[in-house]
C-alpha cells in the first residue's frame, strides 16, 4: 500500500505516518516517530504536511498534541483536488506547448454533391476566402444551388476576392470583390483558399472536388493569389 501512496504524491515518511494513523488512532509526535523509526524532528514536518492535505486530524488530551486519520473519504477529496488542479491547468499549459502543424490530408469528392460539401465546408469554417477561376462553370452546374451558396456567404458575412477572366460576369454577394485577369489566361478550374485549406473544383465529367489541409501550401497559394491580385483589372 505504501507504494501505492507513493505514486499518488506521499512522500516515503507521509505514506508511513499515515499508514500508522490508520491502524492505531490518538498517536503522539513521540510514538509515531518509535513506531515509524521516523526522526522525531522530522515527524513534526510529516505531520504538518498530512494536516495541510487534510488526512489526518489534531486533538489535544491533557495538554498533548494527538493524531488520528481522517476519514478515508478524505483520501478521495485530496485526490478529487488534483484533478480539479490538472483541469484548471490545462488551458494554460496548452498556450505554451508550442502550435502542433496540422497533417497533410487530401480528400477527393466525385460528382456535383462532392463540390457541394465543399461549398458547405466554406460556410462552416466561416473565414473570408480568396479564389480565382472561371466562374461560368460553378453558375452552370450548379444553377440555383450556386445562387443559395452566395446568398448564405451573404448572411454570414464571409468576404471573398475573386479573380476571373475578362469578359465573364461573377455570381457574387455585397461582401465580394472581383477583379480580371487577362483573357489569355486559362483557369479552366476553380481554386479557393479558406482557412489551411485549398481546394480545386474540377468541371469535367464526373466532376471531381480535391481539398487538401495545409497550412504550407495555402499560404503559397495565398501568394500567388496576391500577386495576380495586384495586376488584375478592377472593371471588366
Amino acid at each position: 500500500m505504501k507504494e501505492q501512496l507513493i505514486h499518488l504524491g506521499f512522500t516515503q515518511d507521509e505514506a508511513e505516518t499515515f499508514l500508522a494513523l490508520l491502524k492505531e488512532s490518538d498517536q503522539t509526535a513521540t510514538i509515531l516517530a518509535r513506531s515509524t523509526g521516523i526522526n522525531r524532528t522530522v515527524i513534526y514536518h510529516v505531520l504538518q504536511n498530512l494536516a495541510n492535505k487534510g488526512l489526518i486530524i489534531e486533538k489535544s488530551i491533557q495538554g498533548v498534541k494527538h493524531f488520528s486519520s481522517a476519514p478515508l473519504s478524505a483520501l478521495s477529496s485530496y485526490i478529487d483536488s488534483k484533478k480539479e488542479i490538472v483541469q484548471m491547468l490545462l488551458p494554460q499549459l496548452r498556450e505554451i506547448v508550442p502550435e502542433q502543424r496540422l497533417p497533410v490530408k487530401v480528400e477527393v469528392y466525385q460528382s456535383i454533391q462532392g463540390g457541394l460539401a465543399i461549398l458547405k465546408d466554406i460556410i462552416k469554417t466561416g473565414k473570408d476566402y480568396l479564389a480565382f477561376g472561371e466562374d461560368r462553370h460553378f453558375r452552370e452546374i450548379l444553377g440555383t444551388l450556386a445562387e443559395q451558396y452566395v446568398r448564405q456567404l451573404k448572411e454570414k458575412k464571409i468576404k471573398e476576392k475573386l479573380l476571373i477572366p475578362q469578359g465573364q460576369e461573377a455570381l457574387k454577394s455585397k461582401y465580394s470583390e472581383v477583379r480580371y485577369l487577362p483573357k489569355d489566361i486559362r483557369l479552366p478550374t476553380i481554386t479557393a483558399v479558406y482557412g489551411e485549406k485549398v481546394a480545386h473544383a474540377i468541371f469535367q465529367k464526373p466532376y471531381y472536388g480535391i481539398v487538401i489541409t495545409s497550412k504550407d501550401l495555402a499560404t503559397s497559394y495565398t501568394s500567388l493569389f496576391n500577386y495576380l491580385w495586384s495586376i488584375a483589372k478592377k472593371s471588366n
